[in-house]
């Protein structure tokens, strides 16, 4: 499918970057997409030579060349209208087909080194320029590096580049007799002037939920598997946290100290600060808690969460079949209210060992599945992405409880243990594992 893309580049800072690093900072300063994504098969009435009909020169690799090398007539205007100006004044007419290289090309180039393209991937064409003047498709050649004035239509108005309050339009469209027409809609985007008076971290803050708290800690336990996946998520998100223990063994999350942290006298517990109110706020439940710090802290660092939405479910979905049914029967109260109750009939330990191979055999099932559907695009964390996500981060402390309680992880799970040896090798996991937390034993640090 193709969209029309805007992207306005500050060429002041894309000229300080070319040496050494290349434009990357300026290449990202304003772009908009077009409000309709036009299937291929649309345009297939509008397809045509190129502006250049052969490619001779230069001629392509043999891996880029395209037995029917051919474009589309995409006809494309850009449009300025400033603050003063009552209506866009166009300042560039080209088309689609002045593309020296199709988008066929283009893609094949992206991924010959093997760069995984998956459905929603956005790549842009670059420039789209024509032979003439009227064609050039950017400021940079209208005003010729700014050494002559662009005029805009048969205002008094000229530009050698965008300013403060400028509103660039483009629109894209294809229109044949006997066809009609085939438009991209309106894609247009505001310069709009600097903040001033404002440090840059001012400006983060300004416009970021995470500076609104502060003063993070968590109550847990350091073999806690519910805290390990708080700990996974704090790791992933950079967040630097106090560690309040709560030793389980001994009984501590019963006491009335802990009690008033948490009613429900369990761990974790995560605590910040609200920077606005001053007041303290706990958040109980790990879900809970992970969720907390992908809202609050949307921008910064990394997610849990896939930004695919079916993706999304299926972690949330592997993420709760061991949160809600499979880690609650190896608890602690759950053992124990066992073993008094069943006056013998029933051993709590083999009770949690058995709903810990159910649950593990179930996402085994869950995760097999989705990546052999991924075949070769299949990336190295359960759900075959190429980060850890919230999958990752509940089974991998579920397979420490599965290897406690003598499961059998070998025969029932095989593929989360090859996901396993990965994610264990990741920053997120190394620093959140349990061997090394602040209250394990000392043989164990």
């Amino acid at each position: 499918s193709c969209l029309a893309v805007l992207y306005m580049l500050h060429r002041d800072i894309q000229k300080w970057e070319y040496v050494p690093l290349g434009p990357f900072g300026a290449k990202n300063f304003c772009t908009t997409i077009s409000p309709w994504v036009i299937p291929i098969d649309a345009l297939e009435p509008f397809a045509c030579p190129t502006s250049a009909v052969a490619q001779t020169d230069p001629v392509p690799l043999p891996y880029l060349q395209d037995p029917d090398y051919s474009s589309y007539n995409v006809k494309l205007e850009v449009a300025i209208q400033g603050e003063d100006m009552s209506a866009p004044q166009t300042v560039s007419a080209s088309n689609f087909a002045n593309l020296y290289w199709n988008a066929r090309q283009q893609l094949v180039h992206h991924s010959v080194t093997g760069c995984v393209m998956r459905p929603g991937d956005l790549l842009a064409s670059g420039t789209i320029s024509g032979g003439d003047e009227a064609a050039f498709g950017s400021m940079l050649e209208l005003s010729w590096k700014g050494s002559r004035d662009v005029k805009l239509g048969d205002t008094d108005n000229t530009r050698k580049f965008l300013r403060d309050g400028d509103n660039v339009v483009m629109s894209g469209w294809s229109q044949k007799d006997g066809v009609g027409r085939v438009g991209f809609g309106i894609c247009e985007g505001k310069i709009l002037p600097a903040i001033p008076d404002l440090k840059p971290a001012d400006t983060i803050a300004s416009i970021s939920s995470s500076k609104c708290y502060e003063n993070f800690k968590l109550y847990g336990y350091w073999r806690s598997s519910s805290t390990w996946r708080v700990r996974i998520a704090l790791a992933a998100k950079g967040i630097e946290y106090e560690t309040c223990a709560v030793n389980l063994v001994e009984g501590v999350q019963r006491g009335a100290e802990h009690s008033e942290v948490n009613p429900m006298k369990q761990v974790p517990v995560f605590e910040c600060t609200d920077s606005v109110t001053g007041s303290t706020m706990r958040i109980t439940q790990s879900i809970a808690i992970i969720e907390f710090l992908e809202d609050a802290f949307p921008d910064i660092a990394a997610s849990l969460l896939p930004r695919d939405i079916g993706a999304r479910a299926a972690a949330r979905e592997i993420a709760e079949i061991v949160n809600s049914g499979t880690q609650p029967l190896q608890n602690l109260s759950v053992m124990k209210s066992i073993d008094d109750g069943a006056g013998g009939a029933m051993n709590g330990k083999a009770f949690g060992k058995d709903g810990i191979a159910n649950g593990l055999a179930a996402v085994e099932k869950l995760v097999s599945i989705r990546r052999s559907n991924l075949g070769r695009a299949c990336g190295p964390y359960a759900l075959g992405t190429f980060t850890p996500t919230i999958a990752d981060a509940y089974i991998i402390p579920q397979l420490y409880n599965g290897r406690r309680f003598e499961v059998d992880v070998e025969r029932v799970c095989p593929t989360l243990l090859i996901v396993e040896k990965v994610a264990l090798d990741h920053p997120w996991f190394r620093v959140s594992h349990p061997d090394e937390q602040p209250d394990a034993p000392r043989p164990l640090k």
